[in-house]
């Protein structure tokens, strides 16, 4: 499973002091999970690829948006993404993904990406 993270726009700024510094996870198992660059910013560019090999029963893709701080970094939000039309037509995207932080009800802004399944 091919996933390209493009960009991230409108992400909520979870910084008191200093300037917002996000980077995104995404994970199939929790035991190895991708992360991309730290960036700058609200609404920063990634355009970065990570490649993921699916085991069965793997039918979710995790990504977290988080920002990096000195002391310890803040969730700005998480979701799950099913990928069982990936697996049937072999692509997804490119599409936004809103990552909620609480229980769902309300964004915290979208993370843009596109994903392609080779078996």
């Amino acid at each position: 499973l091919y996933v390209k993270l493009n960009k991230a726009t409108k992400l909520t700024d979870e910084d008191l002091f200093g300037k917002s510094g996000p980077f995104i996870e995404t994970w199939l198992d929790k035991s190895y999970k991708q992360r991309s660059k730290d960036t700058k910013g609200l609404n920063p560019v990634f355009n970065e690829t990570s490649c993921f090999y699916v085991r069965p029963g793997q039918d979710n893709l995790y990504l977290r948006a988080i920002d990096n701080d000195t002391l310890s970094n803040d969730k700005i939000g998480d979701t799950k993404i099913s990928l069982t039309n990936v697996f049937k037509t072999g692509k997804a995207g490119p599409q936004d993904y809103k990552p909620p932080k609480w229980l769902g009800f309300s964004s915290n802004g979208n993370v843009n990406m596109q994903m392609q399944y080779v078996a």
